[in-house]
């Protein structure tokens, strides 16, 4: 069996172009401090600003897989609002991270509102805007 020629010129290192005008293939996303929202640029054009960078991130990769065709912004911005129509908020109280009553001095569990003495509710004491009653 007899090998193939050595080739007289060959490649040596890395292989170029891997890294070369990455910006141009694949976009980038920008922060802007001032509006503070993430914006997806792809030379000098603008595909939408967003909140989180999850969001800017998700809208990059679907844009790149679709060759940068717009009409899919559209399609993964109504997926988005879903998902976040869908979630549940969660509410509970606020924890008081106070041991004694500030009127009586009465020592005070983790789960009471009001102190079993003197009666003061501690969520007005302490000014706390969000209550909920349970």
């Amino acid at each position: 069996m007899e090998l193939p020629p050595f080739p007289e010129k060959r490649p040596r290192g890395k292989i170029k172009g891997i890294k070369f005008n990455k910006k141009e293939r694949e976009g980038e996303i920008i922060f802007k401090h001032k509006e503070r929202k993430f914006y997806v640029i792809r030379g000098e054009k603008t595909y939408g600003k967003y909140d989180t960078m999850v969001e800017a991130y998700y809208i990059k990769k679907t844009l790149m897989e679709h060759n940068w065709d717009e009409s899919y912004i559209i399609q993964t911005k109504t997926k988005t609002e879903k998902i976040y129509i869908n979630q549940k908020i969660k509410k509970a109280t606020p924890k008081i991270n106070i041991k004694f009553c500030p009127k009586c001095g009465n020592k005070i569990k983790s789960n009471e509102i009001i102190c079993p003495i003197c009666g003061i509710n501690l969520y007005e004491v302490l000014n706390i805007d969000n209550i909920v009653e349970k």
